[in-house]
């Protein structure tokens, strides 16, 4: 069998009108070593299947595999259980990447021996062009480090270039026993910490080769649901990691005040529009904050009006929110 030094794993659901561009720009790669491209067709029912049956046919680098709708982390999961190269990455099927995004990661990871590579992203418009002005997310700093210190890097304004599963290449061992959580929104907040507390050398790459295309219809821009609150779980689930496994004081302090932030923030945005739904998710959640305080009390980061504002949410009820109708 021949050696395959990466597999770019590509969950798709209903995204034909930017498919194509995408496969396109992971097929065109300049790399000169073995590579293969999982198409995880988890669904579709806008044709992307028809496009992903047709890409396999015409290039062997490409393997498809069909599955019902059960969403981006059961796809990426198939992908990652299916995959054979030495390094994974993931594109997600509405992006593009640019032809040098394979062997600059490739070549950073091999010449530093390195677990896992990370280059900056620019981010698109639906079209596919810049935004004006242009935007783009850098790492804090160019280099190598070891995974364990940049986790408070999660928590800056480019927080975004460590957390998200794509922008990266990672080498195989990383994800022994590690997969995403199915039916769960914002699955990266589940699994980010974990990657970085496995890689020893983490490079960080100043070069945009990721394009994020901003779509209007994406999870992250539309309206609050209650999956929302998700991402709540998965900052709770970072937080209580650290803690049991010794994490620097700094880095459980700025996980704890960032499960809050997101917290209240939700809770604001519920009460903009308190529908019984909405109201449910958050008194569901209410549990898991109070667990959270007799977790590790006192981290020095939390500011004072944060938990005020968080004591005046836990005593309203949810019929205060969202009265119920006699």
């Amino acid at each position: 069998m021949e050696r395959i030094a990466i597999s770019v794993i590509v969950p798709i659901y209903n995204t034909k009108a930017y498919l194509e561009e995408c496969l396109d720009s992971i097929l065109a790669q300049d790399f000169k070593e073995p590579y293969e491209v999982l198409l995880v067709d988890d669904g579709s029912t806008d044709g992307c299947t028809d496009i992903c049956d047709a890409y396999a046919a015409k290039d062997n680098r490409v393997r498809v595999f069909h599955q019902e709708n059960q969403g981006l982390s059961a796809a990426r999961n198939t992908g990652i259980d299916a995959a054979r190269g030495r390094y994974y990455a993931f594109v997600d099927s509405d992006d593009v990447v640019l032809s040098a995004y394979l062997r600059t990661l490739y070549n950073a990871c091999e010449e530093h021996d390195a677990y896992m590579a990370l280059c900056a992203v620019e981010d698109v418009q639906e079209s596919g062009e810049s935004c004006v002005p242009p935007h783009s997310t850098h790492p804090a700093q160019e280099g190598v480090f070891c995974g364990k210190d940049l986790l408070n890097e999660f928590y800056t304004p480019n927080g975004t270039v460590y957390t998200v599963a794509w922008n990266k290449l990672y080498r195989a061992e990383v994800w022994k026993l590690l997969h995403y959580p199915e039916g769960r929104l914002h699955e990266d907040d589940f699994v980010a910490h974990r990657l970085f507390w496995r890689c020893d050398k983490v490079v960080c790459v100043d070069t945009i080769l990721y394009h994020y295309r901003l779509s209007s219809g994406s999870i992250c821009r539309s309206s609050i649901k209650p999956e929302a609150f998700d991402a709540v779980d998965g900052l709770a689930d970072r937080y209580r990691f650290y803690v049991e496994n010794n994490a620097d004081r700094s880095v459980i302090d700025s996980a704890y005040a960032a499960c809050w932030r997101r917290y209240l923030f939700l809770c604001a945005k519920v009460r903009q529009n308190p529908t019984p739904q909405l109201v449910k998710a958050i008194s569901k959640e209410q549990f898991l904050m109070q667990g959270l305080i007799s977790y590790l009390p006192n981290c020095r980061h939390m500011k004072m009006t944060e938990k005020l504002s968080a004591a005046r949410w836990s005593m309203m009820s949810a019929e205060s929110l969202c009265p119920i109708k006699k």
